[in-house]
């Protein structure tokens, strides 16, 4: 690993580990939503906690601070493949964040963000298929990894550079998402009201 490639990702994960769903609520004098609903800091949570406007925010504060971090790293010069490690750096801090005892989001919204910057035609498929999915279902969780699983044939075509870091984000929402993935399969997972 190269020194500029480490810096970055270390900056990546600082700005990865900022949750924006835990400084909206203290910013708004509400409780933290790590205490409430799905326990989840992140934009689906907000939402079932009534907050649209904060769930908004939530949203798009973690896509930014993935996008962000990616920019960097290519405005810095690094190449793609280290662009997806450094991608994937952001993606732990929002899931393992140092800020918030390592309390961290599911990385769906922060890995959108970091590949909207990365490979935007594999962004927008992941984005159409989690459209298609929570219509079909109502389902958040559903939705993601759907979305999350329909980059890697995608990136095994057009960006094999990227399969190695991609596959790991990947595999990382997979495991944040281990408790919703046994509900789904029992038939019991949360949907949301139209």
């Amino acid at each position: 690993m190269s020194a500029n490639l480490l810096l970055w990702s270390c900056i990546a994960y600082l700005l990865g580990s900022v949750s924006f769903a835990v400084l909206i609520s203290r910013l708004r004098h509400l409780p933290d939503p790590r205490q409430l609903g799905s326990r989840n800091p992140g934009a689906s949570n907000m939402l079932r906690l009534g907050h649209r406007s904060m769930a908004l925010a939530t949203l798009m504060g973690d896509m930014g601070k993935g996008a962000l971090a990616v920019a960097l790293a290519w405005r810095a010069g690094l190449p793609l493949a280290e662009q997806g490690w450094v991608g994937l750096a952001a993606v732990c801090g929002h899931v393992l964040p140092i800020f918030h005892r390592l309390q961290g989001g599911k990385g769906v919204a922060a890995a959108a963000g970091v590949m909207l910057v990365l490979v935007w035609p594999a962004a927008l498929l992941a984005a159409a298929v989690w459209l298609t999915a929570f219509y079909w279902q109502r389902m958040a969780s559903l939705a993601s990894l759907l979305a999350s699983l329909s980059l890697l044939p995608w990136l095994a075509w057009q960006a094999p550079t990227l399969l190695l870091p991609v596959s790991l984000m990947v595999g990382l929402i997979l495991l944040r998402h281990r408790v919703n993935i046994g509900r789904l399969l029992n038939g019991q997972e949360t949907r949301f009201k139209p």
